[in-house]
């Protein structure tokens, strides 16, 4: 991949839903070359889409994160079965590390639906499915989590590699008494409807797609007079108050052999707070999410092998137990919200048991 288009990769990364012709101005291409570039991307599966990043506690939401350790390779098709049935499944990848096979799941619900998913889980328990569940830190920012995204100038297009230093890196980091609290989004509940939600359904799952496209998916007329202007003042409120941020996932294996792993560390209350600060003010080149522990930190970054290796001896070197696993993206799933979950008569999201527990059971047979 040349400069120019890695530029525009990175471009797009920074504003992920800007227009082709926005993009190229950026990376000074014209608008038809970045719009035929952006279409070799997504062909090329350089990457696979772009999704909205819901405030899910104004939405009434909740996400809760699960390593579940199926008894064997079916049972864990089987939960994977289970994953794509159940109505509130965000997230879900195989995870590998020391004696863990298992899946990681995130799943995002109302509070109530938690109850329902925890019977299903004891029934992958009391069938032989799995024969260990956790639960883990959620990384969201709405959950006190700090973010780090890939750069642009530490690519080294002649070598075709990342560089970065480190030792230098940790060196630099601060030392001291460390205040490590942010100003706290609102978590007022947004009043919201069926077409509020068929809008984030379609914003969760391709966030690029022209208007036009999103009134035909939800089944309006774009021709009846003020449905455009309509559906173009909702998903402008929608940005405002009910979305986060966009996210670009990128097959980062394009640029080199990448790994994409989860550190849950225990460090002392100091060396978590310097390495949590470190990583928001002191530019760091790979995609990563950290968030402090009751005992240290959890840390998800996406890397080449060669800097992994060079992340493992850090933490190593900083904390005082430590587990890595490894998340095999290539056998991982996003869901979007379904439009489904949003009961129009009660205008909330449905919890009852048939359709948040029994239902989703059926894939375990």
């Amino acid at each position: 991949m040349n400069q120019d288009r890695l530029k525009l990769l990175f471009a797009l990364q920074e504003d992920p839903i800007a227009s082709a012709a926005a993009l190229g101005r950026v990376v000074g291409i014209t608008p038809p070359t970045a719009k035929a570039w952006l279409e070799q991307f997504k062909k090329d599966l350089v990457y696979t889409g772009v999704h909205a990043d819901l405030r899910v506690r104004r939405l009434g939401l909740e996400i809760d994160d699960f390593l579940i350790h199926p008894t064997s390779y079916d049972a864990l098709v089987k939960i994977e079965r289970f994953c794509d049935q159940h109505p509130y499944t965000l997230y879900r990848a195989r995870v590998f590390g020391g004696d863990v096979q298992g899946l990681f799941i995130q799943f995002r619900q109302p509070d109530v639906a938690r109850l329902h998913l925890e019977s299903a889980f004891q029934v992958m328990m009391d069938q032989g499915i799995a024969k260990q569940i956790r639960e883990l830190p959620t990384l969201r920012a709405e959950y006190g989590s700090a973010y780090t995204f890939p750069q642009l100038n530490a690519w080294n297009p002649e070598k075709l590699s990342w560089d970065f230093d480190w030792n230098a890196w940790w060196k630099r980091a601060p030392k001291g008494d460390f205040d490590l609290s942010v100003e706290p989004a609102s978590d007022l509940k947004l009043e919201l409807d069926s077409l509020d939600v068929r809008l984030l359904a379609e914003l969760t799952r391709d966030s690029r797609q022209k208007n036009i496209d999103i009134i035909a998916n939800i089944g309006l007329n774009k021709d009846k007079m003020g449905v455009q202007q309509k559906i173009s003042n909702r998903i402008k409120r929608l940005n405002q108050e009910a979305i986060e941020s966009y996210r670009v996932f990128i097959n980062w294996t394009h640029f080199d052999v990448y790994n994409s792993s989860l550190i849950l560390a225990e460090a002392e209350n100091e060396v978590s707070d310097r390495l949590i600060k470190h990583l928001r003010q002191e530019p760091f080149p790979f995609g990563s999410g950290i968030r402090k522990t009751p005992k240290g930190f959890a840390w998800s970054a996406r890397m080449p092998s060669s800097h992994l290796s060079e992340l493992i001896s850090l933490v190593w070197r900083i904390s005082e137990k430590f587990e890595v696993l490894s998340i095999d993206y290539r056998n991982s799933e996003f869901y979007g919200l379904w439009a489904e979950t949003f009961n129009n008569k009660t205008q909330d999201w449905r919890t009852d048991r048939d359709f948040c527990l029994v239902g989703p059971l059926q894939a375990l047979k």
